[in-house]
């Protein structure tokens, strides 16, 4: 007779080697299912190659390596499932054939938008990712294609519609000659004022008209370049055939070409023998008398600033703009004698020139008021007018220039240091 307990644990015991025997079932099925597919593709890889020829031997080997490469698959494949199956009877776990639930905890749907009745369930979890918009965009650098005009607009200047364009300051004024020329024929930077229509080349250089009798040789020669310069470096604009110039009238881009700058001179009539002429300028002081105070080329600061406010010296501008506000004093810079006090009609405004009496001039412009007279004699320090705007002048500040025997030296050379 078998005891009460050792039933209950008979009755467990078989359920367990039930649910073991399911567990493993699989794995024994599949081993099946490999060994008669492997004897089946062994029968009918010794058939196809029974008559052991070379060509037989070699079709014999392929389906070996065939055969080989299969059972290895089918292997691993029943391996994988045989810890698939392993894992799912981990301790805890349900068993095969019992229902099972999944319970999701509201934590887990956090990520989700519950719609309203009726409506879908979609996924959310990026909508707090947004595209900023970039309102810069990188323009590339690329070279004009050709000539173009540009209206001066309020607060530009000289250099920044240079750096604008990427050509030299003298590019501008070159090519604008007729527009900024005065009235003593030079060119002069302060006419370049708001509603000015300018011509900007694509290159540094000049725009040269053709005329008649031209050729390259001569073209280059004249703005001091090589004809390679006109032909190669100028391809781009100029499309020049071999040997050929364009006709009478076009334009040609010089790339690197230059022109000669040169300021305002007075008149002879201002010697200081008092020797006189027919043709003088507006403020020009004649039938002056010799003599007079010398200088002692030991030159001073002509304003209480010494910093410069609009265009320094260069080619094209052969003095300083001594910064200053309207109506503050002006110095000789040296001791001398008055040769010029007035109007300048060639963009000066008002101008005083003091010659020093030892070949050295120096000039005051865009003066607001003028203190001295003509003749009248200065010592150094002595105040002989007031900062201005006035002739071709944007703003208030001095035009300070120093000369000496026709020639137009940088006042900095002279001045003392700052």
């Amino acid at each position: 007779m078998i005891s009460r307990p050792a039933l209950r644990r008979r009755e467990r015991a078989v359920p367990l080697r039930q649910e073991k025997r399911q567990a493993g079932a699989p794995s024994v099925s599949l081993t099946q299912v490999v060994a008669a597919l492997a004897a089946f593709l062994g029968g009918l890889a010794w058939r196809s190659t029974s008559d052991l020829t070379r060509t037989g031997f070699a079709r014999l080997v392929s389906h070996l390596s065939i055969l080989s490469v299969t059972l290895v698959a089918l292997v691993m494949g029943a391996a994988s499932a045989s810890s698939a199956v392993s894992q799912t009877q981990r301790p805890g776990s349900t068993a095969p054939g019992e229902n099972t639930s999944i319970t999701l905890s509201v934590s887990t749907l956090t990520d989700f938008s519950l719609p309203a009745a009726g409506g879908a369930l979609f996924y959310n979890h990026q909508s707090d990712i947004v595209r900023q918009a970039d309102p810069f965009t990188v323009i590339p650098n690329r070279p004009r294609r050709g000539v173009i005009e540009y209206t001066v607009q309020t607060g530009d200047a000289l250099f920044t519609i240079a750096s604008r364009f990427g050509v030299t300051p003298e590019t501008i004024l070159w090519n604008n000659q007729a527009t900024l020329t005065n009235d003593a024929g030079n060119i002069d930077p302060h006419k370049i004022l708001p509603g000015t229509v300018l011509i900007i080349p694509p290159v540094s250089g000049i725009i040269h008209t053709i005329q008649d009798g031209d050729t390259l040789e001569g073209i280059a020669a004249e703005y001091k370049v090589t004809v390679d310069a006109i032909v190669v470096d100028g391809a781009s604009w100029n499309n020049l055939l071999e040997g050929r110039l364009p006709p009478v009238g076009s334009t040609l881009v010089v790339p690197g070409g230059q022109k000669e700058f040169k300021g305002w001179e007075l008149p002879r009539a201002v010697a200081r023998n008092g020797a006189g002429s027919a043709s003088v300028a507006l403020g020009q002081c004649v039938n002056t008398t010799s003599g007079g105070l010398q200088g002692s080329t030991s030159f001073m600061w002509p304003t209480h600033n010494h910093w410069v406010s609009g265009y320094n010296y260069s080619a094209w501008h052969r003095g300083l703009d001594l910064a200053g506000r309207l109506g503050d004093p002006v110095y000789a810079s040296d001791s001398g004698f008055i040769v010029y006090a007035g109007w300048s009609n060639v963009g000066y405004g008002n101008l005083i020139v003091v010659d020093h009496g030892n070949g050295w001039q120096t000039w005051y412009a865009h003066l607001s008021q003028i203190l001295v007279t003509c003749g009248q004699d200065v010592y150094q320090g002595t105040t002989i007018g007031a900062v201005g705007s006035t002739g071709n002048a944007s703003g208030p500040h001095l035009h300070f220039e120093t000369r000496y025997m026709g020639d137009l030296p940088n006042p900095f050379n002279v001045l003392p240091a700052p």
